[in-house]
């Protein structure tokens, strides 16, 4: 029995999609075919780690360690995936019915007239929200540093659940109705069911579930 294995889709330049796809790719035939190894010939048991991203969990070993699940934080499929091992363009299925709250963004603030404070804002957000796709070689990576700014500042108002007191940052930051995401880097909109409606900075979390595989 294999305890985990997975490819991780951000928070490195190797951690990406087309990445995972490749390993998955590989590693599914190979457990479909029930060959084994030379030692252990036969069916192998095998655990996918893991089934949704860990917003929370430690980066001591790295950025990537939050970026592991093969599902979005919202439960839909982040690339096709194909379990009997026939690598067809299928995807698994996603979460049903997901609601999310307003489309509502919180944006940097170029109107603001002191941007002393910009950098220990940012600290603030990262500190109590996932920065990790801003890490060298991550999606957003490639942002201007404003934008870099207002990824930070939506990251945690969406953890807070759209708490209007939670898009501020001493005045540098604002409310937008424009998505303001790019083909590389999603600027996420919170789902509905997890709003606790806090002013602490609490960051969100869910629970990594291994996926298990027994061909």
């Amino acid at each position: 029995m294999i305890g985990e294995v997975g490819w991780p889709t951000d928070g490195d330049i190797n951690a990406n999609i087309n990445n995972a796809i490749r390993f998955y790719n590989g590693l599914l035939p190979r457990l479909a075919a029930n060959t084994g190894t030379p030692l252990r010939p036969g069916a192998i048991e095998m655990y996918l780690f893991g089934l949704i991203d860990e917003d929370a969990k430690s980066v001591a070993p790295g950025n990537f360690e939050r970026h592991w699940g093969i599902f979005r934080y919202d439960g839909q499929p982040k690339f096709p995936m194909d379990l009997t091992g026939q690598n067809r363009d299928v995807y698994l299925v996603g979460a049903k019915d997901v609601q999310y709250l307003e489309n509502q963004w919180c944006t940097i603030n170029t109107n603001a007239k002191d941007v002393s404070k910009l950098t220990d804002n940012i600290n603030f957000a990262c500190t109590f929200a996932d920065c990790t796709p801003l890490s060298n070689g991550s999606s957003c990576s490639g942002l201007d540093p404003n934008a870099k700014a207002a990824y930070a500042f939506n990251v945690y108002f969406q953890t807070q659940s759209q708490n209007l007191l939670a898009c501020d940052f001493d005045g540098l930051a604002r409310l937008s109705t424009q998505n303001i995401s790019t083909a590389n880097c999603n600027f996420t909109i919170q789902i509905a069911s997890s709003a606790l409606h806090t002013t602490v900075p609490v960051a969100f979390s869910f629970i990594t579930m291994f996926f298990y595989l027994l061909f």
